[in-house]
């Protein structure tokens, strides 16, 4: 009899720890996967608003993992697999909309190096002719001579930028250039000093 209450008890404790909630870890890995793959997309850098959406259903997903693993007793892993799912789909969205602004940068990137060559040619053309007029010209020829020379090197940082694949820093870099000598051609061309 006594022999029969132990195994009754044994065969208790084995069907709890049976009926226990798992940890749906394969959603989870997968899921965490699709993450990194979105973080080594650089989608925040080339989808910030989907590499957003992206983290906070990775915080949620975590969080919950944590709250879990903090209870002793009545762990339900039940929430789990729907908030795997959200930051499968979120990274995987993620990932795709940095693919694509990688590339919309790299075109951006592309034409701004053209404008800007462009624009400096410009300015350096009427900026000889500010300088042939010497003491009368209408503005800072020596100024206008610095601001050149620092977006000509300014250009080649952001070229070798572009070169090397950081798309994000070279559009930064030459949206600034476009505007500073944008700024230099206009001063130029307000005091008559327009290339032909």
């Amino acid at each position: 009899m006594k022999s029969l209450k132990i195994v009754a008890a044994v065969a208790l404790v084995a069907l709890m720890f049976a009926c226990a909630p798992a940890l749906p870890q394969k959603d989870i890995d997968a899921a965490n996967a699709a993450f990194t793959a979105a973080q080594t997309a650089k989608a925040d850098v080339y989808a910030a608003d989907s590499f957003k959406a992206a983290q906070d259903a990775q915080a949620a997903l975590q969080a919950e993992l944590d709250a879990q693993n903090a209870k002793t007793s009545g762990k339900s892993y039940k929430a789990l697999p729907a908030l795997a799912k959200t930051l499968l789909e979120a990274s995987k969205k993620a990932e795709t909309d940095a693919a694509a602004g990688l590339e919309a940068a790299k075109a951006e990137v592309a034409t701004l190096l053209t404008d800007v060559q462009t624009a400096m040619t410009t300015v350096e053309s009427e900026l000889a002719l500010a300088a042939k007029a010497g003491k009368k010209a209408k503005v800072n020829v020596a100024a206008t001579t610095g601001t050149l020379n620092a977006a000509k090197t300014e250009y080649e940082t952001a070229k070798a930028a572009n070169d090397s694949g950081d798309f994000a820093a070279a559009k930064a870099s030459l949206t600034t250039l476009k505007d500073s000598v944008g700024a230099a051609q206009a001063a130029l061309e307000a005091a008559g000093y327009k290339a032909q």
